[in-house]
């Protein structure tokens, strides 16, 4: 099946020392070489012919350790990737889905969910690669990532559900899967957990021995249990449900009417946050909406009152002295000092403010919903710049961070040549001017979130917050006042 293609080692010696790390490049250029298929293109023809340019695959080689191991497990992928239709633009839900629908036919499930693992490991191949080559708006990165995840999470909902419902019985009421964070907003990045929350309608019994409750709930665990076993195809996503009411310490599924009774009586302020970007990602939509609709007082009263302000101030403040330490305040782009997470509170404290009376701020995605704010004139328009230029920027070095082996970090490397391949991926000239960019747009959240968080919180104590004013009526008011942010 497979053939020792003559190769020229100059060749494989040329490419790599022009790369960004060369012996990780030589390591793979020899055994793609070795174990590429016989009745395939030559592999010299295809890596300097290929559609986005020979540099651009080059540094996906360099650049993705992950990459690299899924190319060298199944070569087919990389002849895949070289046909302009599937490198050069991007992909849409229904092609995605087609293409799993014509990878798996009827048989999804097979072999542990074997064509869905091989689907998605391919489409985050061509997902890093129009990444690392700056072709992809942030948006079509986060998105066609959160589309890969919404698959999954559906074809596997929907095998299981089958299953059960043929060998137990139908319960006569609905159940969704709500998506939060990064997913709910459609924002995922190439290492995210996806957090969820299941749902069903009403209570009742499906039999004399089994509840609804037991019912779906044990859905709940044989749906995690697909996400959560090890494979040697590749991994589907990591699912965290710790968001749910309760926590670990919660049922994995509540009824509608539990899900009200918990969040009306003990939800806190987080959970209100969280549930901005709630959204139905499998199951009955219906049935979201409606929980969605029940829960609009909880998510955006008609009156915060300045307790919870604050309280979003000491949530910072935590996550800095308990979670990201002093030493890393300026390297971790996402929960550091004017990290993404800062962005993420201002835009989401101005929703909770504000979403009762504007409902188009009701909104899961963080920058749509920022430029919600900018059209309601509450923030200035140089700081709405700042934000959505930060956002941009962090989420670009986030992404490359973890393209590198898709792992969850968020902390600039400390390794000087760690830290200039970094550099030069994202377009700098050098390790110096990536960091001062970096210091720059993170300087720039900070102060944003300190006017809006910290000062809006000392304002509304003194003398109550009008919720009808535009920045250019209030700004007059705001005094500096770090409130503990340095």
């Amino acid at each position: 099946m497979f053939r020792v293609m003559d190769r020229s080692d100059r060749w494989i010696q040329e490419k790599a020392a022009a790369s960004l790390n060369p012996s990780q490049v030589e390591t793979a250029l020899c055994r793609l070489i070795e174990t590429w298929p016989v009745t395939a293109p030559p592999i010299i023809d295809l890596v300097e012919q290929f559609p986005l340019g020979e540099a651009v695959l080059l540094h996906l080689l360099a650049l993705s350790s992950i990459c690299v191991t899924r190319l060298m497990r199944q070569p087919e992928i990389l002849i895949w990737l070289a046909r302009p239709a599937v490198c050069l633009a991007p992909r849409s839900y229904p092609q995605m889905a087609g293409d799993l629908r014509t990878l798996a036919g009827d048989s999804i499930a097979f072999e542990n969910f074997r064509a869905l693992r091989l689907w998605k490991s391919r489409e985050m191949l061509r997902i890093a690669l129009r990444e690392l080559a700056n072709i992809a708006p942030l948006e079509e990165t986060t998105g066609e990532l959160s589309q890969i995840a919404e698959i999954c999470i559906r074809r596997v909902f929907e095998h299981y559900n089958a299953e059960f419902r043929q060998r137990h019985g139908s319960p006569n009421t609905e159940f969704t899967i709500l998506a939060l964070g990064k997913l709910g907003g459609a924002e995922l990045n190439h290492s995210s957990d996806v957090d969820l929350i299941f749902l069903y309608g009403d209570e009742g019994q499906l039999s004399p021995r089994v509840s609804y409750h037991e019912f779906f709930n044990r859905l709940a665990e044989k749906f995690l249990e697909a996400f959560s076993t090890p494979n040697p195809q590749g991994s589907l996503f990591r699912v965290d449900v710790r968001l749910r009411p309760e926590g670990s310490a919660g049922p994995l599924a509540r009824s509608l009417e539990s899900m009200e009774h918990y969040y009306g009586g003990f939800g806190e302020t987080w959970e209100r946050l969280a549930l901005i970007k709630a959204r139905a990602v499998g199951g009955s939509r219906e049935l979201a909406y409606e929980f969605l609709q029940q829960h609009q007082p909880f998510i955006y009263p008609k009156s915060p009152t300045p307790d919870l302000l604050e309280e979003i101030a000491n949530i910072k403040r935590r996550i800095e002295r308990d979670v990201v330490g002093q030493e890393n305040l300026g390297r971790d782009v996402k929960l550091g000092r004017g990290g993404i997470r800062e962005i993420e509170f201002v835009v989401q404290t101005l929703q909770f403010i504000h979403g009762a009376r504007h409902t188009f701020l009701q909104e899961p995605s963080t920058l749509k919903a920022l430029r919600g704010l900018a059209q309601l004139e509450l923030i200035p328009p140089n700081e709405i710049v700042d934000l959505d230029r930060a956002y941009r920027f962090l989420r670009r070095t986030e992404h490359r961070l973890q393209i590198e082996a898709e792992q969850q970090t968020h902390t600039i490397p400390a390794t000087p040549e760690h830290l200039r391949r970094l550099a030069l991926s994202l377009g700098f000239g050098s390790s110096e001017e990536f960091t001062a960019a970096l210091e720059r747009e993170m300087f720039a959240v900070r102060a944003v979130f300190r006017r809006l968080i910290a000062e809006a919180s000392s304002i509304r104590r003194r003398e109550g917050y009008d919720r009808t004013g535009s920045w250019a009526k209030r700004r007059a008011r705001l005094s500096p006042d770090p409130a503990g942010f340095p």
